[in-house]
């Protein structure tokens, strides 16, 4: 997305458009696109958005920032479509495929949505200014590196019981699951919010190094690769965004901050990340140690089937919501989900209203029981079966606005840790498409970055007190 360009069709929104051309051509080729023609509703809604919404083109000029995060919904809309078109849609987790009626509607829904959120996203960014984020360093703040290490450390240990157990848990994905059988313990539940404050503080270092003086091009790279590698240590979870959201963060802060990223960089990354994060979950659903991984091993998860589901899932393909409308049978909830799904994540508060929650009420027409409570209720599925369109329409409209506040932040941000942090913000506001799982991040593993500002605003406070107290601090007789 772009805020602000003089250019009303640049050159990358022609090859863009062409790209979705050759989608809307690859759709309509595929053997099962008769099927499901109103799929095609999606390629046109992003084709409109591209041609007719300026605000809501790719941004190439900074390839890793919130605007380009909702660029995301380019997977749900044209990558699910195409693969449809070719090979259905992936039944999964799912008792069986709603009809063809409920999965049409489920296909206006989150047209009805993307545009929403696109219109909402032109409105509110007409009035945003791009401008080259001023260098400097961390006054006020420097001195929060050493404690917030020692945190993260504290909370490191005591999420995974000391150094033994974080080795138990990253070469078993069998380990992974007895844990998550354990009942909750007060140091659990410490380790969960405090363990995040490590990553925020290699970042937080990395920032406040770059700022102290002028570096080779070698030493910054060489510095950058390595605090990647602590970043995956540190965040190293089998929920695979918990690692990849840190890194992408860490790349937004160096393309702005150091040397920009070449855009087709960004994309060969994401391919990758995308490939790797399919290659994980497959040894995340083994049963397998990590000294027993084979190339044959590997092998067995790379086929057609695991690769469109994978896709179709975690993009939130429509069928899913699909299958919510048809099970609750026309059934309302009149906004009665929206507050338990917002405090589901929350211990104790959260547990009286759990079971009147989304998450819930979507697994159990699933599974027919709610004791296993794996699959992620879709964002416009949950806004649909409380408020119809109408919620569906306004909820986007309110996360383009803050998402437009978002990138006003990224691009005002004066060192990297607060790139960082800004996108980290945007990436899970919009990447997890479910009310609960972003509630869910927002409170456990974002207290390092609201500390940070918080402690930044009472510095300038200070800082400002003491500047206009300085000439009335003297008096002479």
């Amino acid at each position: 997305m772009t805020i602000g360009t003089g250019n009303p069709m640049p050159r990358a929104t022609l090859w863009v458009l062409a790209i979705n051309v050759g989608a809307l051509i690859a759709f309509a080729r595929g053997p099962v696109a008769a099927e499901y023609p109103l799929a095609v509703a999606g390629i046109l809604a992003v084709l409109f958005a591209q041609a007719c919404l300026p605000a809501c083109r790719i941004q190439v000029a900074a390839p890793l920032c919130p605007a380009n995060i909702a660029q995301g919904y380019w997977i749900q809309l044209v990558l699910v479509t195409v693969l449809v078109g070719y090979f259905g849609f992936s039944q999964g987790a799912l008792p069986y495929l709603p009809s063809k009626d409920s999965i049409n509607l489920a296909i206006a829904v989150h047209v009805v949505g993307y545009l929403s959120f696109c219109v909402a996203y032109q409105c509110f960014g007409r009035g945003t200014v791009r401008r080259g984020p001023p260098r400097g360093s961390l006054p006020g703040t420097a001195f929060l590196i050493v404690p917030f290490a020692v945190v993260g450390v504290v909370g490191f240990l005591l999420a995974h019981g000391g150094v033994g157990g974080f080795l138990d848990y990253v070469s078993s994905p069998i380990e992974q699951r007895l844990r998550e059988e354990d009942a909750t313990t007060l140091q659990g539940a410490a380790g969960n919010f405090l363990k995040h404050f490590l990553g925020f503080a290699l970042v937080l270092a990395w920032s406040w190094w770059l700022g102290r003086a002028r570096r080779r091009m070698v030493p910054i790279v060489a510095v950058s690769a390595a605090v990647v590698a602590m970043l995956l240590v540190a965040n190293f979870n089998y929920n695979r965004g918990t690692m990849l959201g840190p890194i992408v963060g860490l790349a937004a802060a160096f393309s702005v901050h150091v040397r920009r990223i070449p855009f087709k960089g960004v994309v060969l990354a994401g391919v990758l990340a995308l490939a790797i994060a399919f290659a994980f979950g497959g040894y995340r659903a083994s049963d397998l140690d990590v000294t027993e991984l084979s190339a044959a091993a590997v092998a067995e998860t790379w086929n057609a089937e695991g690769m469109v589901e994978f896709v179709q899932i975690y993009a939130s393909a429509p069928h899913i919501t699909a299958y919510l409308i048809e099970a609750l049978e026309g059934k309302f909830y009149y906004g009665t989900t929206l507050l338990p799904s917002l405090v589901y994540p929350v211990p104790v508060l959260g547990k009286p209203y759990r079971d009147a929650s989304g998450p819930v009420i979507f697994n159990e027409v699933i599974y027919g029981q709610t004791e296993t409570l794996d699959q992620i209720i879709p964002q416009n599925a949950e806004l649909y079966v409380n408020l119809h369109l109408a919620g569906v329409i306004v909820g986007n409209v309110l996360l383009g606005g803050f998402l437009v506040w978002l990138q006003g932040k990224f691009i005002a941000a004066p060192n990297p840790v607060e790139s960082y942090a800004w996108i980290m913000l945007a990436l899970w506001t919009v990447f997890p498409g479910s009310l609960s799982v972003t509630s869910q991040i927002y409170l456990y593993s974002f207290w390092p970055i609201y500390s940070y500002f918080m402690i930044k605003s009472v510095s300038s406070w200070n800082r400002a007190s003491v500047a206009q107290g300085g000439p009335d601090a003297v008096r002479y007789s």
